[in-house]
């Protein structure tokens, strides 16, 4: 599963087949469009943030990084106040609990202004209470930013809280 995100994110360059999304091939052949021109926001397992910078600082990189002119961008208020970050920003990383790394590296892969949003498990490394508190954030995402989420995770109550549809995919192919 993770795999599969990585491929339609550009960074499995040894994969075969054709991905496309909204109308654009990204890959089919030879034809490979570079993972920075995908527009793909990605949130993984663990938050992935840098740890010396603050969780304002971290927000910021991933604005410099985001792709203006090309469609909507999203808003660092806006998501600010989705993620539930203000009392955060001031904050370096490694100080944040497990719940509040995943609400920044969501924020961040999202102030990239991505056409679609991959989260590979990021609730997995979550106790019970961090979970219930971070997946109102996830549910409320794909309506306040207008992005498609593909969302990737082992767990039944995730998937039927969050997923519009689903996908079982069993040893590389898929199930159902």
């Amino acid at each position: 599963k993770t795999t599969l995100l990585r491929i339609i994110a550009g960074l499995d360059h040894e994969a075969s087949g054709t991905v496309a999304f909204d109308g654009e091939t990204w890959q089919s052949g030879k034809t490979r469009v570079p993972t920075h021109r995908r527009r793909v926001g990605y949130v993984f397992q663990d938050g992935r943030l840098f740890p010396h910078l603050t969780v304002a600082q971290n927000l910021a990189f991933a604005l410099r990084r985001s792709v203006k002119g090309s469609g909507p961008s999203i808003d660092l208020e806006q998501t600010i106040e989705a993620l539930d970050l203000t009392s955060l920003l001031g904050r370096r990383t490694p100080s944040l609990s497990g719940g509040e790394q995943q609400r920044v590296a969501i924020a961040r892969a999202l102030l990239t202004s991505p056409r679609l949003l991959l989260m590979d498990e990021p609730l997995s490394s979550l106790d019970v209470k961090r979970k219930r508190e971070i997946l109102p954030h996830i549910e409320a995402l794909p309506e306040i930013f207008g992005v498609p989420i593909l969302y990737v995770t082992h767990s039944l109550d995730e998937v039927a809280r969050l997923a519009n549809d689903v996908v079982l995919l069993a040893e590389g192919r898929v199930a159902a």
